[in-house]
């Protein structure tokens, strides 16, 4: 973040990671549980002594009475919600959510990963900003038309789905296509106008993907956000897309606009047009003009 010195800390406890896992259903609807892990996380952070402190997944709300007590300075950020991600029946979710909102009220702030999603946590007790991911520009618009024809479609996220590799193969049958060679299901396409792609480091990746001249998701997850979105973006591309969930409503609520998989041709026809929208949007969703409010909350 511009202007502080930040250090990650990331948690390696085995017996937490299988608690949330494997016995998180049953055991964090007990806040007996949740100070428990609170006491975990605090340690660690307390440990480098740092003047602030952001706290990410909704478990680790735990953590907020314990820092704080020493003076610290806590903000509790929220992506996706455990009962969701889980599939926690009504129940269950109810005394998840009763607990969460108990430990992160007591946050100097919580910040959300976006406007759905702020919207969402207020039906659970929470006042969430909205704080979107943002992106960074990695080409210039004189680049994303310079790019070499015939025109190639990118699918950047893992390959998990049996529906993703039939969207892919379908359009492999007319577009070149390029795939992040990555996921559960990777190995189950094959295709002489697929071309998989896997790098050592992000920016080794980015020299690859950049090539592509059209963004490609398809997601019938759950989720508030998805950061493939601001990726395409970034890259100037513009982004066909199959699925459902809460992020198509928070693409339209950041003017991303999303295409159907039947506006390749159109896309292609009129690219400059497309490329050029994608640009200005870029501006606007660009960090660290979209982080401002957390800027703020850590001055």
């Amino acid at each position: 973040m511009a202007g502080h010195k930040a250090i990650l800390i990331t948690g390696h406890e085995s017996q937490l990671q299988k608690l949330y896992h494997t016995l998180g259903k049953r055991l964090l609807t007990l806040e007996i549980v949740w100070k428990t892990i609170g006491k975990f996380i605090s340690r660690s952070i307390c440990s480098q002594r740092p003047k602030a402190a952001i706290l990410f997944l909704d478990v680790s709300a735990s953590a907020i009475p314990y820092l704080k007590k020493r003076g610290i300075n806590t903000i509790l950020s929220i992506e996706d919600l455990t009962p969701e991600y889980k599939n926690y029946d009504f129940k269950t979710s109810e005394k998840f959510y009763q607990i969460l909102a108990k430990y992160a009220n007591q946050a100097d702030a919580v910040i959300s990963s976006g406007y759905t999603l702020s919207e969402r946590l207020k039906c659970i007790g929470l006042k969430a900003i909205p704080l979107p991911v943002g992106l960074e520009p990695y080409i210039s618009v004189k680049e994303a038309f310079s790019r070499p024809y015939p025109p190639i479609i990118l699918h950047a996220g893992q390959l998990n789905t049996q529906r993703q590799i039939e969207v892919i193969l379908d359009l492999a049958s007319r577009y070149e296509m390029m795939v992040h060679d990555f996921g559960r299901l990777a190995d189950k396409l094959s295709h002489p106008h697929i071309k998989k792609y896997r790098e050592p480091t992000p920016e080794k990746a980015m020299l690859v993907a950049k090539q592509a001249n059209i963004g490609l998701v398809v997601e019938y997850k759950k989720t508030y956000s998805l950061n493939r979105l601001y990726f395409h973006l970034s890259l100037l591309q513009p982004i066909i897309v199959e699925g459902c969930g809460p992020w198509i409503k928070e693409a339209d609520r950041l003017g991303i606009k999303l295409y159907p998989l039947s506006m390749v041709e159109e896309i292609i026809e009129n690219y400059g047009q497309y490329v050029r929208e994608c640009a200005e949007l870029r501006k606007r969703l660009a960090i660290p003009i979209v982080h401002k409010p957390l800027l703020k909350l850590l001055e």
